[in-house]
């Protein structure tokens, strides 16, 4: 029997009707039936036509990331042996402007799994940080993975003389992204302490700027197409003609997401069709509190984060 041709079925009686997969989601293997393993059915239009992003960064992603999966290994940027030749991208700015979704949408067009890690599953003892690490990188090397390390601001912070445990931290992840040789994305909202020594390390560094009331329009629209091409009862055309006007409430890309989510609970809990009327309501809650809390505080997240230093 060549390689290429199909096994007898005798012998596929043979063979057993389970095999061990890894998911990515709960970081767990599981028992898989074969008979329900099929090819990946990757979304690669979602990076250009889903991510709300500048078109020069878009294509600075881009560039990077289809050059770094299809170069010659054999040819070394850096002259020291066992030194990584990782593309580490670092994207900094809010919250809800965009930064996990690139993650999303560059493992996509890249066709290869997103490994998605926050600090939370990492932990802050140096000895276990550094196991950790290694294991998470080591399945990114081994099946190709783009890693996401969400939220890392407590492995970018800059060093100082009074917090030990933090230095070792940030000492450990140096350590490992050096010999790194895969896909590393780290997303942070805290720019302003950001450890000098990382910026060697990082070879494409992406600032997220709030988005503004384009942003938001693209925003809306795209998530009411999504709505509309997955089968919700939706009223599209009403919604589409009403976009300027929900553009204009300063929400970012998380609140319009939940706020889309809440709209259609909203409807299916009336029996209605969605329509304007459902995604307004919710929209008007989430825009009622967000002026309380500027009302509150005299300043809205991004001013009080830049007063601060992180951003």
């Amino acid at each position: 029997m060549r390689s290429e041709d199909p096994p007898a079925e005798p012998f596929v009686l043979l063979l057993p009707a389970t095999i061990k997969g890894f998911g990515f989601h709960n970081k767990k293997w599981s028992t898989l039936l074969v008979e329900h393993i099929r090819d990946v059915n990757w979304n690669t239009e979602a990076f250009d036509k889903r991510l709300v992003l500048h078109e020069e960064k878009k294509e600075l992603i881009r560039a990077v990331v289809t050059v770094h999966i299809g170069k010659d290994n054999t040819i070394k940027t850096d002259f020291m042996e066992g030194k990584g030749e990782g593309l580490i991208i670092l994207l900094h700015g809010g919250p809800g402007t965009g930064k996990t979704l690139t993650a999303e949408t560059v493992a996509e067009f890249a066709q290869r799994p997103l490994y998605r890690v926050t600090c939370g599953d990492i932990g802050t003892d140096p000895e276990g940080v550094e196991k950790y690490l290694e294991s998470v990188l080591f399945i990114g090397t081994t099946w190709g993975c783009v890693v996401l390390l969400d939220e890392a601001d407590v492995f970018l912070e800059e060093r100082t003389k009074m917090d030990l445990q933090r230095n070792a931290l940030v000492s450990v992840f140096l350590r490992v992204l050096e010999y790194y040789d895969g896909i590393l994305i780290l997303t942070t909202n805290r720019i302003g302490t950001f450890d000098e020594a990382f910026k060697s390390r990082v070879q494409l560094a992406l600032h997220y700027p709030p988005l503004n009331e384009q942003g938001r329009w693209e925003v809306w629209r795209n998530f009411v197409q999504s709505l509309s091409e997955g089968g919700e009862d939706i009223n599209i055309e009403e919604i589409r003609e009403k976009l300027d006007i929900l553009a204009r409430q300063k929400l970012n890309g998380r609140q319009i997401r939940n706020t889309i989510n809440t709209a259609r609970q909203l409807a299916r809990y009336k029996k209605e069709t969605l329509r304007y009327s459902h995604v307004n309501q919710a929209a008007r809650v989430v825009d009622d509190f967000e002026k309380y809390v500027l009302d509150v505080h005299g300043h809205d997240d991004e001013e009080y984060a830049r007063a601060q230093g992180n951003r």
